[in-house]
């Protein structure tokens, strides 16, 4: 089937619920959409792991690190955690997260959609990235996806217009 990923909508109705219960759940689920980070690797990042524009993961399921640059609003997002703690998401109990990320989903009216777990931050990312039209290769690294295949499960979603290739071959033809 088709992977679900969030609308502008859906997303902001979700995390204005999940901020009503919690400004470090809010914060944690602005990390996770902007990052496409997995839920292990925001909750295991270390203060060590970031810098003012990037983070970088190291414990991935590739078994590989990946560092990517970060939005303002994701740098704004750890920069509201607390200094002393291991990592900015250190904190969060991954069952009681788990808990209010239901409960909003059910108060928003999307609580029988089954794809509507944390994990769909990670798709919604992604999704995100090929709908404005980022390369399917920049995408898989991005996500640390070892192979394209797993990051294919996006491709349908990017533009198909092919008149953006016209300028590329005609400037070629110039000598440009």
């Amino acid at each position: 089937g088709r992977i679900r990923f969030l609308d502008k909508n859906e997303e902001s109705a979700l995390f204005n619920e999940i901020r009503a219960h919690s400004d470090l759940y809010y914060r944690f689920c602005i990390f996770l959409v902007d990052t496409g980070a997995r839920l292990s690797e925001g909750l295991d990042m270390r203060w060590g792991d970031i810098n003012e524009t990037r983070v970088t993961f190291w414990v991935t399921k590739s078994g590989r690190s990946r560092s990517v640059p970060l939005t303002h609003r994701a740098a704004d997002a750890i920069a509201a955690s607390d200094r002393r703690k291991p990592g900015p998401f250190s904190d969060i109990d991954q069952q009681r997260f788990r808990i209010a990320w239901h409960q909003a989903k059910e108060t928003i009216g999307l609580g029988d959609d089954k794809d509507v777990v944390p994990h769909i931050l990670r798709h919604t990312c992604a999704s995100r990235l090929v709908q404005g039209g980022i390369d399917i290769r920049r995408v898989q690294m991005w996500l640390g996806h070892q192979t394209l295949q797993m990051t294919m499960r996006y491709a349908h979603l990017a533009s198909h217009d092919l008149d953006m290739c016209v300028p590329v071959l005609e400037r070629a033809a110039a000598g440009k």
